[in-house]
């Protein structure tokens, strides 16, 4: 059941005849041209399969009378991420030209793509080959009419840098561009991320383009986001945002572009106006968005991402922005299905001199609640002892269906779940469909679904309830003598420590006791070591050592054999236990996981953008825990302001923030989904040292792994 399109901002600036937050006046319908032939994508679409039939990009209609007539066009796009020949990007920038140029041409008034503005992280790592594959689809498909614009990004920073960029791509960092009378202001980061070196150039070159016509629009552009502008930029910005707001502030003619976070231009919050005016510009890589997320910040089929601006301005300075989706060859629909289908996205700037006039101010406030049609429902599939399969219709809105809040609650505890809307991939999908995993057996769980739109805003719940299967009883039993109930292993039985030439979790079987080298793969690293030592461990016991002779990322499994006879069943996989011995160094990045029977990683790691997962302590000596928060890219850490220096005793970790990482083991999982198994044959850690010292070779060490209901109890096991 489909409900009208509610009108937001109806009277933002006193313009009453303005629908929501961008469209154009008295332009309540969209009328189709032919605007562009099919560039087909082999490879992908928004769904990531193969488009056969055209489609038509769209422009919203102006009046017979008065017609948007350009005197000027550009396109902008960031973080192209350019590689190696034949990659997605490559392939992806070059239909950013074809439908550019397609477009223009179809143009009854204006035929013209002035200038290609890319706004940092052109290339993947800014090495001097990725600049070389960047100009060669550059040089096949750019025209003679139309500008190139660069500034540098962080990733340029991540090899070359300022030579390597100066040498391949400009010899300006900073630059100011005029193009049919307007000028386009670039200013590139001095170490990958600060903008402060450039401040008086760029006070300068503002100044004197806005003493040359006060009225035209001043293009301005830096790869970072100015920090509480577009979407994302209150988590990806630059140290350098209040002086930039502060210089930007002063010419409310300006119009920002910037890029960094991978966020979807087609979301109504990519589009920000205070003093001044700023737009995020997406990318043809991958999407990244804001954190809060069950699967973390980069959702699922992430990589169906391409997207970029068309601007155009008219002779009286009005300025059009519209999104181009590439995978679809098309420019983007307002993000909400409460529209019509062709209801073409556009953003607007009526007169950019004036703020006054800016549409985009009050949005937040003025927005809708969303809300699920009366006949909406939630579709209960796929019921085990720990998860369960959910499914329901798309919720209305307004201005865009950003997330779902999922909640299941019982008498033996509560869930909660946030998802992505999907509302960036076009058409976005009808039905939303989630694994819900970490459940608790033979528990009756309400289940209700919040919508939440781009704002923040959250609507009513619609319910169902279901009751979870009966689990197998377990009882926990160790072939090896063990202290306390739950160990998985403690080292005591093992006279020598057989290491492992693979990983379970890529690929292949268990082959030894330990795997400790590359994070992400099979490899091993000849500068990775781990061997037992005798009084090392928890009351003088036998530990696991664990060193490097590099800074490499380091990937550790611990695992069960039939050799070792560590134990792999347990009644309640509600916590990781494990003894440390951190003392004399501290780690950048770490976090634990554990391995499912078919070689599945579940590992906090994949919850970046989670701000929320605790972990506790217990030093040695002492009987009080203390929690801790793992940082934004799922670990502890000092490059996660949760420092574990010097740390000499139990930590604790819950089994429900492992979730999966795709790619690994011989069944595939969803993303977000936790570790949900009675079963486990392996413990891992990812782990390097950290930058704040000199601990290469330092060792650390591991003991009395165990997986319990309960951190706080330490029950004894007799063997019976």
């Amino acid at each position: 059941m489909k409900f009208s399109r509610k009108l937001v901002c109806i009277m933002l600036c006193g313009l009453l005849a303005l629908t929501a937050c961008g469209k154009e006046n008295g332009d309540n319908q969209s009328s189709s041209e032919e605007a562009s032939s099919q560039i087909s994508d082999n490879s992908e679409t928004a769904s990531g399969e193969a488009s056969d039939e055209s489609s038509e990009s769209s422009e919203t209609s102006e009046s017979a009378e008065d017609p948007f007539v350009p005197v000027l066009r550009f396109a902008v796009a960031s973080d192209t991420h350019i590689g190696v020949t034949g990659a997605k990007e490559a392939q992806r920038l070059e239909k950013l030209f074809k439908s550019a140029y397609k477009y223009a041409g179809d143009n009854e008034y204006y035929k013209t793509v002035d200038a290609l503005i890319i706004v940092g992280d052109i290339t993947d790592n800014g090495y001097a080959d990725q600049f070389t594959v960047l100009k060669q689809v550059i040089e096949q498909n750019i025209k003679e009419e139309t500008t190139l614009i660069t500034v540098m990004g962080n990733h340029e920073f991540y090899g070359g840098g300022i030579p390597v960029y100066q040498e391949y791509m400009d010899t300006e960092l900073n630059k100011d561009v005029v193009i049919n009378g307007f000028h386009f202001i670039g200013i590139s980061p001095s170490d990958g991320e600060s903008y402060a070196s450039s401040k008086t150039w760029l006070e300068n070159a503002l100044e004197a383009a806005s003493e040359e016509d006060s009225n035209k629009p001043i293009f301005t552009f830096q790869h970072h986001h100015i920090q509480d502008t577009v979407y994302v930029a209150s988590e990806w910005y630059t140290s350098s945002s209040a002086m930039l707001k502060s210089v930007y502030g002063n010419y409310s003619q300006v119009i920002n572009f910037s890029g960094h976070s991978h966020g979807p231009v087609n979301n109504p919050t990519s589009i920000w106006q205070g003093d001044f005016t700023c737009l995020g510009t997406g990318t043809l890589s991958y999407f990244e968005m804001t954190k809060g997320m069950t699967y973390g910040t980069i959702p699922p089929n992430a990589a169906n991402a391409a997207q970029y601006y068309i601007i155009e301005v008219d002779a009286d300075n009005k300025v059009k922005i519209l999104p181009y989706n590439i995978l679809t060859d098309d420019f983007f629909k307002t993000p909400s299905n409460t529209d019509g289908e062709d209801e073409q996205l556009v953003y607007y700037i009526d007169t950019p001199s004036d703020s006054s006039t800016f549409r985009y101010t009050d949005c937040a406030a003025n927005a809708d609640i969303p809300y699920f049609g009366t006949e909406a429902n939630i579709t209960i599939s796929d019921v085990t002892e720990n998860t369960a399969d959910i499914a329901f219709p798309q919720a209305f809105d307004g201005e865009c269906i950003y997330s779902y809040e999922i909640v299941c609650t019982s008498d033996k505890g509560n869930s909660t779940y946030n998802y992505f809307s999907e509302y960036y991939f076009e058409p976005m999908p009808e039905t939303m469909s989630f694994s819900l995993s970490g459940l608790k057996s033979e528990a009756e769980y309400t289940v209700s679904v919040y919508p939440v739109d781009c704002y923040g805003k959250k609507g009513e719940a619609i319910t169902a309830t279901f009751t979870t299967l009966k689990g197998e009883e377990i009882v926990y039993t160790s072939a090896n003598p063990v202290t306390f109930l739950g160990t998985f292993t403690d080292f005591e039985s093992l006279d020598e420590l057989k290491l492992a030439a693979k990983t379970f979790a890529y690929g292949g079987s268990i082959d030894g006791d330990v795997f400790v080298g590359d994070w992400t793969s099979a490899g091993l690293n000849a500068n990775s070591h781990a061997a037992l030592e005798a009084g090392k461990g928890y009351n003088g016991s036998a530990a696991l050592a664990v060193w490097s002779d590099d800074t490499a990322n380091q990937g550790l499994y611990i695992f069960a054999s039939n050799d070792n006879m560590n134990t792999q069943l347990y009644p309640d996989v509600t916590y990781l236990r494990v003894w440390v011995d951190f003392t004399g160094l501290d780690f950048r990045k770490a976090n634990f996981g554990l391995v499912s029977a078919d070689g599945g990683l579940f590992t906090t790691d994949e919850s970046d953008g989670r701000d929320d997962l605790s972990f506790w302590y217990m030093a040695e000596g002492t009987d009080t825990w203390i929690e801790y928060k793992h940082g934004g890219d799922g670990c502890f850490g000092d490059a996660q302001s949760s420092s574990v220096k010097d740390f000499k005793g139990w930590m604790a970790f819950p089994v429900k923030d492992f979730t999966y990482r795709s790619g690994t083991g011989t069944v595939s999982e969803g993303s977000g989904v936790s570790f949900h198994y009675n079963k486990t044959v392996g413990i891992y850690m990812f782990w390097d040292y950290s930058d704040s010292g000199s601990y290469t070779g330092n060792k650390f060490y591991l003991d009395e792994l165990q997986i319990v209901a309960d951190y706080t109890a330490f029950e004894n096991y007799n063997g019976n």
